[in-house]
């Protein structure tokens, strides 16, 4: 958002929801609790959204009921693509995705320079499979 802010604009814009995934990436069980809440406050200076993505899925009890108190809502997923793994075909993640998904699944696709062969695949021919059995896609209530 820092570096992109019409992107995020638009992103916003077309009505998806948005959350803080912290402002480094970083991973809830490896990072001391004072620099992971500075750094999920820096990344809400740029993000208006009370939505909460842990990076890594790893987020640590005190964390968590620290977010909570801050009327974060916490969302996980039940369905990482793989996306990200350079050593999966961009078909296995489209199959992975629909071999385990299920109504009302959260799956994470990533936007990234890594991810993008695999997911630039998976994710359409997802939501080409979805919606031809009738799934509705919904964002996530702020």
């Amino acid at each position: 958002m820092k570096a992109h802010p019409t992107i995020y604009e638009r992103i916003l814009d077309e009505g998806h929801a948005v959350g803080n995934h912290t402002f480094n990436h970083l991973n809830g069980w490896k990072t001391n609790n004072k620099k992971y809440v500075h750094d999920i406050t820096e990344a809400a200076k740029y993000i208006d959204s009370k939505l909460f993505r842990p990076p890594y899925g790893r987020i640590s009890p005190f964390i968590s009921k620290l977010l909570r108190s801050m009327k974060y809502k916490i969302i996980m997923w039940d369905i990482l693509s793989g996306d990200f793994d350079t050593m999966l075909s961009p078909q296995k993640c489209a199959e992975h995705v629909v071999l385990h998904s299920k109504p009302g699944s959260i799956i994470v696709f990533h936007d990234s320079t890594k991810a993008w062969e695999r997911m630039q695949y998976a994710l359409p021919k997802c939501l080409q499979y979805f919606s031809e059995r009738g799934f509705k896609f919904k964002a996530i209530p702020q």
